[in-house]
């Protein structure tokens, strides 16, 4: 459980650890971060912050207005009691326009909230657990409590594939070119 010193906002706002998008971004060349804050965004050129509301801006608009040729976005869900899903809502309405999505989530492949229909591929790390940006501090803080994956929504119809991937080798790929 996080800290109880934190709000609601603050609980949902961890940082996802640059070494790790970095890795993801060598493949994917994210054009847009859908949930961060102006202070850990990824992706510093286009990106959606809470007041924005990424839930009702329509990513494949948003990623054309700044012309982005690239339609691939990345997310970090809050993971707050519903956001999950609502995100992953927002994935198979934006694949349909063209988006690919890649979301770093809690490994969880019994959750209700994981449209196994809509996925096209499940990577879920191994080898240990991620560590995570503190939302105040922006410190990096170790002992998660939960395994991590990504959860990738392409455009295509493709029949869904599960791979693991090793933690120790994201980070040796995502510390290259930092």
């Amino acid at each position: 459980m996080i800290g109880s010193d934190l709000d609601d906002d603050m609980k949902n706002s961890w940082g996802t650890d640059p070494v790790i998008f970095n890795a993801l971004n060598q493949e994917f060349n994210f054009s847009l971060d859908a949930a961060c804050s102006a202070l850990n965004t990824k992706v510093p050129k286009c990106f959606l912050t809470i007041n924005d509301d990424a839930l009702s801006v329509d990513w494949h608009r948003k990623l054309k207005t700044y012309e982005q040729k690239n339609l691939n976005v990345w997310c970090n869900p809050p993971y707050g009691k519903g956001y999950i899903k609502k995100f992953f809502n927002k994935a198979i309405e934006q694949k349909a326009k063209g988006v690919t999505s890649v979301f770093l989530v809690p490994a969880t492949l019994d959750a209700q909230w994981l449209p196994i229909n809509d996925i096209s591929e499940i990577r879920i790390i191994t080898g240990g657990r991620l560590s995570f940006y503190h939302p105040i501090t922006g410190k990096k803080v170790n002992g998660n409590t939960k395994g991590s994956m990504f959860v990738i929504f392409r455009p295509s119809k493709m029949p869904l594939s599960i791979r693991l991937v090793d933690r120790n080798e994201l980070i040796n790929l995502g510390t290259k070119d930092l």
